[in-house]
């Protein structure tokens, strides 16, 4: 049973109270059909209203099932309207972007009904009312009395006791009215049907009980309930609520009913985002391309450590220092100044040459597997020019028949790194007797190579030079050959110790001898040609060999009586039997010139890091080392690093305008958030009447805050996702167009991770920006909102 008590309503009017209610006593039985009737202004629609909880009496007391909703919060009076009344308007009050199924169905949705469940209802409620058939047609496609049914179906599919209806045929044609009057009818069987009208008519011809109202007050009862109170008690609540998938529903669908303004909103919203993104795509790109620059860099100039290294800078300090002192000479005379002995020979005690123990330091590699795990390759290096002949007797390297008789070395030990060649044709070496030649750009190989290597003929060579000295102008024909012509070349390597004889306990040089030099070069190691390639990145020409033929050179010397003699003693030179001078004859130069090694004593050490943290961590193992041996000077050791600063700073810079350039793009962001905003107001505005339909089935303040918020949410997701796409297709040009120009791939790459951010912050941004709308639409008056046009 529904109770009033003394109800009275009043609101404020241009600053005065203006009383609606005077206290209204009445009670309803559980199924009636009531009328109330009264003029204009009696307080007719505000009795209607807070019975159904829509508004909220001033004082007097409505009593449900025997319970006073004195104490009733927001909470109660949701879930009352929610699962106890069902509201059927004049104005149908239909959600115009939803289908006709779905505004039956939102009811269903706030009760938690699922969602298999909820259709079924849905459609069942619909049959009653004949429009299962139009359940898929929005509200404006159908006519005004089937607007006014699919109204009763909504308010009917949650099975509610009471059901107000506000002027339900006021707006309909008179056949369509007894229609829908006949309906009310039929479902006041079961149910208390509380119709507010003007038309005494109707109210006459269908209600059970008819009650007019005038000036706030009751004066007529036609068939008063005289039914005892129940006693107080307690009723239970059930509590409502709308999940975000639902709201985001209803937000989407109003978005499509918007399409250009969502798009316009979301583009401008995105351009934030694309300006970002597009920041953090080059920098990312450019960051990969520096890390691969580095990588390539750091084969070339890995961390190296060398048996005597000089200090060029402590060098150039200490000239400086020395030509500022004054030297001590008598006025009129001329001083010498020790400028061989004390000035061009560096001083060890100066710390000008740095001695490094690599004895100790190679054992310390070897016995730490740190450095296997960030070194893509550490060698040992043993410093020598390979002695190489061609078949009939010329020497090949160091080679002599350019640079005015000099010997210019045209054999290097290639780095065992196959991603930094491309083989044109045969293949990198793999073993000790294979070679291969590297040519330069577009194919290009120097002159002096071919010459050295027999391949051009050296007769044309000293021709050419003669026409050069007669005439500037004179221009060497240029040579083509076919891979063919230069691969499977054959060559003799002879041992650099093979070039001496020994006589009286000295060792005479006998490279000029011919006689002796064919034999020895016929009973060389014999390499071959085994490939053309190019080094990338680089424009440089030579003939590579790989470290097992260094090493196979050195692993024969040591079989010879010379190394033996020479590692006996090393105070003592092999060559002439007398000891070195410290000065201008040192074992250093002896084993370079020999290649008298000890596999355990190299000449420098070179390693190459996998990147640049790897050779951050190699640094701090040798720094490491470094402390262990701190009190031992002897051990410790000093290394060179070429490109210790080049990539790391040229990555901060990069990464410092990034950030630099990210704030001032961050200002769109700030702007669109505010656009965004605005246009969330204006949604809201929009959507008023929306407002009050959701709160009259039950809907709470924090659901019409929720379905605002799923507006901003999927704004900011399609803002954000526009804004990737975009930022993707310029990123894509930007690419394009360095490749084409500059020969650089992927120049602007953007990451997965700061993709999804991006889009994550967007969405962020746009409920930061919407919260304020959502919240102003979440504290609206039910009331007022549906009177909202």
């Amino acid at each position: 049973m529904l109770e009033l008590k003394e109800i009275k309503k009043s609101y404020l009017v241009g600053g005065k109270r203006q009383q609606v209610l005077m206290g209204i006593d009445i009670k309803f039985r559980d199924n009636e059909f009531t009328s109330i009737l009264g003029s204009s202004g009696c307080g007719k629609t505000t009795l209607l209203n807070i019975i159904g909880g829509l508004d909220k009496y001033d004082s007097g007391d409505l009593i449900i099932d025997g319970v006073s909703t004195e104490n009733y919060n927001d909470r109660n009076w949701d879930s009352f309207r929610n699962h106890r009344v069902g509201f059927i308007f004049q104005s149908y009050n239909l959600i115009m972007h939803q289908s006709v199924l779905n505004n039956v169905e939102l009811a269903l949705t706030l009760s938690g009904v699922s969602k298999s469940e909820r259709k079924k209802k849905a459609l069942a409620a619909l049959e009653k009312v004949g429009l299962k058939d139009e359940a898929t047609k929005l509200p404006n496609q159908l006519s005004g009395g089937q607007m006014q049914r699919v109204a009763i179906a909504r308010a009917l599919v949650n099975n509610p006791e009471i059901i107000l209806a506000d002027e339900p045929t006021g707006a309909l044609d008179s056949k369509t009215s007894i229609q829908i009057m006949d309906l009310l009818k039929e479902i006041a069987k079961d149910k208390l049907v509380i119709m507010v009208t003007h038309n005494p008519e109707i109210a006459k011809k269908y209600s059970t009980r008819i009650i007019e109202l005038k000036d706030g007050l009751i004066v007529n009862d036609s068939n008063p309930c005289k039914a005892k109170e129940k006693k107080e008690g307690s009723a239970k609540i059930s509590k409502t609520s709308m999940s975000l998938k639902s709201a985001l529903a209803l937000s989407f669908n109003n978005l499509l009913t918007k399409k250009g303004r969502t798009f316009l909103t979301s583009f401008a919203g995105s351009i934030g985002i694309i300006g970002i993104a597009l920041i953090l795509s080059l920098s990312n790109g450019v960051n990969n391309y520096a890390k691969s620059l580095e990588k390539d860099s750091l084969s070339d100039f890995p961390l190296t450590l060398e048996r005597t290294s000089y200090d060029l800078f402590g060098s150039i300090s200490k000239m400086i220092e020395d030509s500022d002192k004054k030297e001590d000479c008598e006025k009129g005379k001329i001083c010498s100044k020790d400028d061989i002995v004390k000035e061009s020979v560096i001083s060890t005690d100066k710390g000008l040459i740095q001695k490094n123990n690599l004895v100790e330091f190679k054992k310390y590699i070897e016995s730490n597997k740190e450095f296997e795990e960030n070194a893509d390759n550490i060698i040992y290096n043993y410093k020598f020019d390979l002695q190489v002949y061609t078949n009939d007797y010329l020497k090949v390297n160091p080679s002599n028949v350019v640079n005015n008789g000099e010997d210019k070395v045209i054999f290097t030990e290639m780095l065992d790194k196959k991603d930094k060649f491309k083989v044109l044709a045969g293949k990198l070496p793999e073993n000790y007797d294979e070679i291969v030649l590297v040519v330069g750009k577009d194919n290009v190989i120097n002159d002096s190579i071919l010459y050295s290597l027999g391949i051009k003929d050296r007769k044309n060579l000293t021709s050419d030079l003669q026409e050069i000295r007669k005439n500037e102008k004179f221009s060497v024909k240029k040579s083509t050959y076919s891979y063919e012509d230069i691969l499977n070349r054959e060559y003799k390597v002879i041992l650099n110790t093979d070039n001496y004889v020994e006589e009286n306990d000295t060792y005479v040089d006998y490279s000029n001898n011919l006689d002796y030099m064919r034999d020895v070069i016929d009973n060389g190691t014999t390499i071959r040609i085994v490939g053309i390639v190019q080094e990338k990145d680089a424009s440089s020409s030579y003939v590579g060999y790989n470290h097992e033929l260094a090493m196979h050179i050195i692993d024969r010397i040591s079989e010879t009586d010379i190394y033996q003699k020479q590692i006996s003693d090393k105070n003592v030179n092999a060559l002439t039997n007398t000891e070195f001078d410290g000065l201008l004859d040192t074992y250093e130069d002896l084993q370079e010139k020999l290649a008298v090694y000890e596999i355990e004593d190299p000449s420098s050490i070179s390693i190459y890091p996998k990147d640049y943290a790897a050779k951050e961590k190699i640094v701090n193992l040798i720094e490491k080392y470094n402390e262990k041996n701190k009190d031992n000077e002897e051990l410790v050791v000093t290394y060179s690093d070429v490109m210790k600063s080049i990539v790391g700073g040229v990555t901060k810079v990069i990464n410092i305008v990034s950030y630099i350039l990210v704030a001032f793009v961050a200002i769109s962001l700030i702007v669109s958030s505010i656009m965004i905003a605005i246009i969330t107001y204006i949604s809201v505005l929009e959507r008023t009447k929306e407002i009050g339909i959701l709160r009259a089935i039950g809907a709470s303040k924090k659901d019409i805050k929720r379905v605002f918020t799923a507006e901003t949410i999927i704004e900011g997701l399609i803002a954000g996702v526009l804004g990737i796409a975009i930022a993707f297709i310029l990123s894509s040009l930007v690419n394009v167009i360095v490749g084409v120009v500059a020969d650089i791939n992927n120049i602007a790459s953007m990451p997965i991770g700061a993709a999804i951010f991006l889009i994550a912050l967007s969405v962020l941004l746009n409920v930061i920006a919407g919260s304020k709308p959502a919240s102003m639409a979440a504290k609206k008056d039910p009331v007022e909102a549906l009177r909202t046009e």
